[in-house]
């Protein structure tokens, strides 16, 4: 028999529980006591506020690119109009710890164990965590910056490769 791993994760999940001393009557309850550890894990990185803006965006955009693809010239009223939108309509609903741990749970769950998500929350509170939430957006562009510098070089060498190979198979006459 073959068993998906969520099934498994579960499973294993609850041996864990009634080997530690805790008796679990169903996977209803099992799923919420995970719910619940899964929303404490996306608190501990504030993750919330985060997607929240990732959605908002990703919303506004679209309307943008609805208009512009219409001809419609985006003015700053329309603008702002767009944004304040998105961010009641779509992003206010991501800004729930435990709306967003309901719907990641299925996904978590089929590839962390609940102990390995209180290990991953206890990271993200402790004061390393902390300071690695602090410090990320930093290490990010400064990660970023230095992949377009050393990349940067390269792209002119790239671009001659292609139009060369693009030039010998006849796909253009000159580069």
């Amino acid at each position: 028999m073959i068993i998906g791993s969520r099934t498994l994760a579960v499973l294993i999940s609850l041996c864990l529980l009634i080997l530690g001393g805790s008796a679990v009557a169903d996977d209803e309850k099992l799923d919420a006591i995970f719910v619940d550890a899964l929303s404490d894990f996306l608190k501990s990185q504030n993750a919330a506020t985060a997607i929240e803006e990732q959605m908002s965006f990703s919303a506004a955009q679209h309307a943008f690119g609805t208009l512009a693809a219409q001809g419609i010239t985006i003015t700053e009223p329309m603008q702002a109009i767009i944004i304040d939108e998105a961010r009641k309509s779509i992003g206010s609903k991501f800004s729930d710890d435990r709306f967003l741990a309901d719907l990641y749970a299925p996904v978590y769950a089929g590839e962390l164990s609940m102990e390995e998500i209180r290990e991953l929350t206890a990271f993200w509170t402790s004061a390393i965590g902390k300071k690695l939430l602090t410090v990320n957006p930093a290490l990010s562009k400064g990660t970023f910056d230095a992949l377009q510098e050393a990349s940067a070089p390269l792209l002119l060498q790239f671009q001659k490769n292609v139009d060369a190979r693009f030039l010998d198979a006849g796909i253009i006459d000159q580069p």
